[in-house]
């Protein structure tokens, strides 16, 4: 069988297509939803990299170190995530090139012992805060509030103390130390997350999505053509 040269150059820029994985960012060390939005929209087609904040993925996708970064873009009833906006304010080479959705739920966790008498403080990103504050309310009214910057700082003060609880995601309660202490704890059963892939010189929004994690009636996460982090 004869092979032109044009089918063989066709073919061979196929083969370095097919085998180029995309390098893929995210913020938070430990994971949670940005990472599990990255892993189901990309699968086995990225190399995923950790960064310990929205600024330090942004500006390393500016560096040319990721090819793309996804990152929370809104809370429940839309609100802005403002560290996401600002840097999009400061760097306008980089666009939004998708939209996801993904629902999500909060949870506290703790060391396996604490009981809740015995909680001295909540540590949390603030954004964390605001979103379970009723609960919080009623179950551990008076209990201190300790705001921090970033999600592994509070596991680290809730695994490192006996009286310390941490708000996150279910998920990271398979760090060793921490277990779930209470589920869904946000004042929104049922709320939904926007989450953005973000890329370089990119015009506009290419397509929007949820992405499915567990079946259920609502809405959890999918890459597709549809309608928060």
């Amino acid at each position: 069988m004869k092979v032109t040269v044009s089918e063989a150059q066709e073919n061979a820029s196929t083969t370095r297509a097919s085998a180029h994985v995309l390098r893929v960012g995210y913020p938070g060390r430990l994971g949670g939803y940005s990472r599990e939005c990255a892993a189901k929209m990309y699968a086995s087609n990225a190399t995923l990299s950790a960064y310990a904040g929205i600024d330090e993925v942004v500006n390393a996708l500016v560096r040319g170190e990721v090819e793309a970064a996804v990152v929370p873009w809104s809370r429940g009833h839309q609100r802005p995530v403002t560290a996401t906006h600002e840097a999009l304010a400061c760097w306008p080479g980089i666009r939004v090139e998708r939209r996801l959705f993904r629902a999500i739920s909060l949870s506290l966790l703790g060391p396996p012992d604490l009981c809740p008498s015995k909680v001295q403080r909540i540590v949390a990103r603030e954004a964390l805060f605001e979103e379970c504050s009723e609960w919080l309310e009623h179950n551990l009214p008076g209990v201190a509030r300790i705001e921090c910057l970033h999600m592994a700082d509070a596991l680290d003060m809730a695994e490192g103390r006996h009286d310390t609880l941490a708000i996150a995601p279910p998920s990271l309660a398979r760090r060793p130390g921490l277990v779930c202490l209470a589920e869904r704890i946000e004042d929104d059963p049922g709320r939904v997350a926007q989450f953005a892939v973000l890329k370089r010189d990119t015009s506009s929004v290419r397509g929007q999505g949820y992405l499915d994690d567990a079946p259920s009636t609502s809405p959890d996460c999918v890459a597709g053509e549809s309608e928060p982090g």
